[in-house]
């Protein structure tokens, strides 16, 4: 796959990855898919390639350059796109979606600002990292067909408790496809005060064994 990465736009992560194994264990129906949050465009072009699928992919960024990088990548690799710019599912209105697969920043404030990936992009997720994806939660189902499935991730650099109490609270069938722990980044675990507080107040939780710092990301599917 061809990804250009341009200035001002999130550089995928190993939670990305996750995200888009999980997308084609569960992805069934080769078109009306949505990558919601989509920056450079690698999860909606790789579930693309790897299903080879010839439908359109639908990719949305509040970010212009994203929007602008997913359209070049999107270019790169021979896919069929429609691109919207605009803040989380209001630049779909009145579209359905079978899947909708958001990549949206979900990091509690904090930890964003120490950490090595919004060092050229903004998180703007909210003081414990909920904010965009309970409200894409709470607005999902307006933008979902019959059947059709959200899959999103929860790291634990978040208010896990909360978000899935939001997504108990719309959605019957919920599934954890995926699950990974990483190695906290050396820039965020080095503040070990400062996680300790956050951990204390549960807007984060973490685990610390032999000395090491470790976070996990969950890819749920909610339908």
């Amino acid at each position: 796959m061809k990804l250009k990465i341009i200035n001002k736009v999130f550089t995928p992560t190993g939670t990305s990855n996750l995200l888009i194994e999980a997308s084609i264990k569960i992805i069934k129906q080769k078109k009306g898919i949505l990558d919601l949050g989509c920056g450079c465009g690698i999860v909606g072009i790789s579930i693309s390639k790897k299903l080879k699928t010839k439908n359109k992919i639908y990719f949305s960024d509040i970010s212009k350059q994203a929007c602008r990088n997913t359209l070049i990548n999107c270019k790169n690799n021979k896919i069929k796109f429609e691109i919207k710019e605009g803040s989380l599912l209001d630049p779909w209105e009145n579209y359905k979606f079978n899947y909708i697969v958001s990549d949206v920043a979900a990091i509690a404030k904090d930890i964003s600002k120490i950490s090595p990936w919004y060092k050229n992009c903004e998180n703007n997720s909210g003081y414990d990292g909920t904010d965009h994806i309970i409200n894409i939660i709470n607005n999902s189902k307006k933008y979902l067909n019959k059947n059709g499935k959200l899959i999103f991730p929860i790291i634990s650099l978040s208010n896990e408790k909360k978000i899935l109490k939001n997504l108990k609270r719309n959605f019957n069938n919920i599934k954890v496809i995926k699950s990974q722990r990483w190695p906290m980044p050396v820039s965020v675990s080095k503040k070990k005060s400062l996680l300790n507080k956050l951990q204390k107040k549960k807007i984060i939780s973490f685990d610390s064994k032999y000395g090491l710092l470790t976070y996990k990301t969950n890819i749920y599917c909610a339908g």
